[in-house]
């Protein structure tokens, strides 16, 4: 006789790994926002290298005004809120680390994603196998 209680335990396990995937899934969507930020930073640092002379300036609400760079620095944030000056170059390069760094853990992300997807598929095929088996018991003893 196929036990209820073993049903309702795999049935938690698949809830708990549920969860888990969708934290994965969240925690991807954010490492992915930030390394097209990240991008979008470079990809600006390198039009001011290019046009020192005049450049737009994002005000916010879709508005720009445009300036002139009158230094050779730009000003990166290193951790706990700790800003240095730093030449365009190496911000560059500090921005292209924290870009490794990012898709570094967002391959461990989806691997932890790949994982759980996988254990998710197996314990459903559990759980499907013990529901029917449990459904053919009910019927015999009917």
């Amino acid at each position: 006789m196929i036990d209820e209680k073993v049903l309702q335990e795999k049935m938690l396990v698949y809830k708990t790994l549920e969860s888990r995937l969708n934290a994965f899934v969240k925690q991807g969507e954010l490492v992915s926002s930030k390394i097209a930020e990240i991008m979008s930073t470079i990809s600006s640092i390198e039009e001011v290298e290019k046009n020192k002379d005049e450049v737009l300036f994002k005000l916010g609400s879709e508005s720009y005004i445009s300036g002139r760079i009158t230094g050779g620095n730009v000003l990166v944030e290193i951790g706990a809120g700790v800003v240095l000056e730093k030449p365009l170059e190496e911000g560059k390069e500090i921005l292209h680390k924290r870009k490794e760094e990012l898709e570094s853990a967002l391959n461990e992300i989806q691997k932890g994603v790949a994982e759980t997807s996988e254990a998710m598929g197996k314990l459903a095929s559990e759980i499907n196998e013990i529901a029917h088996a449990m459904q053919m018991q009910n019927r015999v003893a009917e």
